[in-house]
């Protein structure tokens, strides 16, 4: 049976939250409890606030839904049950009706009425998951069946305010960055804490709190120094448990503070001395720290605890490399080799790192000897695919790629490498069909805007000529002849990420920032991690003199998209004219760690380091 449950309805007073956790609460017990197939439904609603799209939890009506309409729902999901209800708050007392429709019929199977306070919450939750699964016909395990279920809690204050914390962190988990604008992050981390002070053994508040964190500081919703101020008064509401610590460590080094992060991490480590991201993540903060040695060995103890995949070796080969020591990791991966021999991950690596040392007979050799060895040589054929490709050993290396394929015909990084591939053997002709079958496995966004503009560069080859033309004007500093030459290209172009950059770019050298930012916004949405899209906006934020904007642009990229000098250099200058300047000095200071003496950038630098 096929069974969806909507958030109840709730009428005006009533905290929605609940409305939305109670039927949340019973139709995942279900599911979880009886491998059901059920889901349980959120509504959102898409609004434009100052320009930006964004979405919000919706309270449909305050009152049932029509019945006409809960037909409609049936009809287009499939469902066979679907369950709605109304829920009325006064005060700490609750009135819930909630209905049963079942595919087929014109009135409800079942309307139930419970009336209950706070303190029958537990009650009233098991009853709710013992009469879906009555009116289902499913057959619920032992520890749901009987007369009491366990919660994690006793406390049902406790409980009353983690579900309100809960639907805080579920709305961010399903609205992103999007959050509207009135969304107050801060109801979820006090209802969060609140239930922890009630009952400091609950863990499910706890837990929910750090992911909460987690994901408010990764897109971006709330007050970065009000985060962690909710996961420190987390960790002294529960002083023996680490992974309040390890968000903290994480947030932290995303702020750039990586000394405090690497405290954290120890503290963490303190409470849990055998989880080895811990240790992986300790040794990152020290390295941003300038501790190698550090590093290196925390890098090597959470090696030794990792399974057969050792997702720190990678660290630890960068570590040696960093510190002139690039020699010793090819040991390293050979020792993997041979401890596990069938790991075809361990003699990829090996094989790598050999050819990173200049010594790319033996790196082939391997390969070679990989592929004849291993049970399964697919993932050998998956990397040694492209060093093939970039060593002029084309029909090799398409033969690999088309070997992969066979195993995983919807790997879509697979059929652009191979794509690629066909294009350094000059065979575009096969291209378009491969980026076909690319962009039918719905890629992530910024794969799929690089096979769209691939595609277009072979079949629109004449209008790929006129962005080119325009490139060429726009650097010889003709920025009104560029824009001629791009402005009619933006509808039958409108998927070409490069025309879009251009433009923004040109708009941007005209003085044009209301057209800038319209380019830059469409080039993100069409391609979210080009780092020069963030610039050309940011560009066009301080031209208005919005300068806190341009720094939020610029934080944004560098803490989600990547690493880079420029980025990093961007976001020194955006933070010194947003009034950041300790962030720019900080900024400014790793730069010249990065990169040493370089007169081309001290200028810049020097104006980062500025106080006014």
């Amino acid at each position: 049976m096929k069974i969806a449950v909507l958030p109840f309805n709730s009428a005006e007073g009533t905290k929605q939250a609940f409305g939305r956790q109670f039927a949340a609460f019973m139709g995942d017990q279900l599911r979880t409890a009886s491998d059901a197939d059920v889901n349980t439904v959120s509504f959102l609603a898409e609004v434009e606030q100052e320009g930006q799209p964004r979405v919000g939890f919706v309270n449909i009506t305050d009152g049932f839904l029509e019945l006409p309409q809960v037909a409609g729902m049936i009809e287009q999901t499939g469902v066979d049950l679907l369950t709605d209800g109304f829920l009325q708050q006064d005060g700490d007392s609750f009135d819930l009706s909630v209905r049963f429709h079942k595919a087929g019929l014109p009135e409800p199977v079942a309307t139930d009425d419970y009336k209950f306070t706070s303190a029958d919450i537990f009650t009233t939750l098991h009853k709710l998951v013992k009469r879906l699964a009555e009116v289902a016909e499913i057959q619920l395990p032992d520890e749901l069946a009987g007369e009491e279920m366990e919660f994690g809690t006793a406390n049902a204050e406790s409980m009353m305010a983690f579900l309100e914390g809960y639907d805080a962190f579920h709305y961010v988990q399903q609205a992103g960055p999007r959050v509207v604008q009135e969304f107050d992050y801060r109801i979820g981390t006090e209802s969060l804490i609140k239930a922890l002070e009630l009952d400091a053994d609950f863990v499910a508040p706890y837990e929910t709190l750090c992911e909460y964190a987690r994901t408010l500081a990764q897109h971006q919703v709330g007050d970065y120094q009000g985060i962690l101020g909710a996961l420190k008064k987390a960790t002294e509401l529960v002083p023996g448990e680490w992974r309040a610590h390890y968000v903290l460590g994480e947030l932290l080094g995303m702020g750039g503070a990586h000394g405090d992060a690497a405290a954290a991490f120890e503290k963490a480590i303190e409470r849990e001395p055998n989880e080895s991201a811990l240790y992986t993540r300790l040794g990152m903060a020290q390295m941003n720290m300038g501790m190698p040695v550090n590093a290196e060995r925390n890098f090597r103890k959470a090696v030794e605890m990792e399974d057969e995949d050792k997702p720190t070796m990678d660290m630890l080969a960068g570590v040696l490399e960093q510190t002139g020591r690039g020699h010793e990791v090819p040991a390293l991966w050979k020792e993997m080799v041979e401890k596990y021999p069938q790991s075809a991950q361990a003699h990829v690596k090996y094989a790598v790192s050999l050819i990173n040392q200049g010594k790319t007979d033996e790196g082939q050799k391997v390969f070679d000897n990989a592929l004849e060895s291993l049970e399964d040589n697919t993932v050998v054929k998956r990397f040694y695919a492209p060093y093939l490709a970039q060593n002029d050993d084309v029909d090799r290396a398409m033969d690999f790629y088309e070997d992969c394929l066979d195993v995983a015909p919807t790997d879509a990084q697979l059929m652009w490498e191979y794509a690629q591939t066909l294009q350094i053997a000059g065979r575009d002709f096969e291209i378009p069909g491969v980026l076909k079958n690319l962009l039918a496995t719905n890629p992530d966004p910024n794969l799929r805007a690089q096979a769209l503009a691939l595609n277009i560069e072979i079949e629109q080859p004449k209008r790929v000529e006129s962005v080119q033309n325009a490139a060429k004007k726009l650097e010889e500093g003709d920025h009104e002849g560029a824009l001629r030459e791009l402005k009619p290209l933006r509808n039958w172009l409108a998927d070409y990420w490069k025309m879009w950059l251009l433009l923004a770019s040109a708009h941007n050298r005209s003085g044009e920032t209301e057209e800038a930012m319209d380019a830059a916004n469409r080039l993100i949405e069409l391609f979210p991690g080009c780092e020069p899209a963030y610039a050309e906006l940011a560009s066009a934020f301080n031209a208005e003199g919005r300068h806190e904007e341009a720094y939020n642009v610029m934080r944004y990229v560098a803490q989600n998209v990547s690493n880079s000098l420029e980025v990093a250099i961007n976001l020194g200058l955006a933070a010194k004219r947003a009034g950041h300047f300790d962030e720019a000095k900080s900024i400014a200071q790793q730069v010249r760690e990065l990169v040493g003496s370089n007169e081309q950038l001290e200028p810049v630098l020097r104006e980062m380091e500025s106080a006014s």
